[in-house]
């Protein structure tokens, strides 16, 4: 169902990239529009013997972890000056669902260098699970969790590792802004990057 729902989301913007904007006005459009899953930063540790000396065996865990989602900015330049400037977050009271990102910028007819920042505000250099992981064999290790769940949880973080949305996301063109134009900027998660998709000449 989320897996049908994003390819809807990625053909409706796909398609709205390729359409003329109805209105009388001359400007063209700068379209940026994309959903993605925050990054998660966490504060981890690992536990001491005596900690999990208390726990039952099948609640101790090598790694304990709080954290948080990322917290996002977007910085648009036309030209090098500033024309969009805006925070975004994670949906949901926790901010732990995916981002969306929906904005339209009207640019005049004519060519212009435009540049796209997307980067996380928060958390950079704070130390992630897997850095705090806990070598095999050592005191933690041997009181923590069986072989078979250690590993079911290091993959799972790394893939959320690998599903969100990386730290920084720039793109920097060149565009011919036609009248009534729309170029969309969207994320290409197998590419990991910022694409612009422009009407074919």
């Amino acid at each position: 169902m989320g897996l049908a729902a994003a390819l809807l989301v990625t053909i409706g913007i796909t398609w709205a990239s390729a359409v003329r904007m109805p209105s009388a006005s001359a400007a063209a459009v700068l379209r940026l529009a994309w959903t993605a899953r925050p990054e998660r930063i966490e504060d981890c540790r690992p536990q001491r013997e005596e900690e999990m000396e208390k726990l039952p065996t099948h609640m101790r865990q090598a790694v304990v972890c709080t954290g948080t989602t990322a917290t996002y900015r977007l910085e648009v330049r036309r030209e090098g000056a500033v024309i969009a400037d805006q925070i975004v977050r994670g949906g949901g009271l926790r901010h732990d669902r995916p981002l969306y990102v929906f904005r339209d910028i009207s640019l005049p007819p004519g060519d212009a260098a435009i540049a796209v920042r997307f980067f996380r505000v928060d958390g950079v250099g704070k130390p992630t699970a897997s850095d705090a992981a806990v070598p095999a064999g050592s005191p933690q290790d041997r009181h923590s969790m069986n072989d078979d769940r250690r590993r079911r949880e290091d993959e799972e973080r790394i893939r959320g590792q690998e599903e969100a949305i990386p730290a920084v996301l720039p793109l920097e063109r060149r565009f011919h802004f036609m009248p009534r134009e729309v170029i969309l900027v969207t994320y290409d998660a197998e590419r990991r990057e910022l694409v612009a998709l422009e009407r074919p000449r």
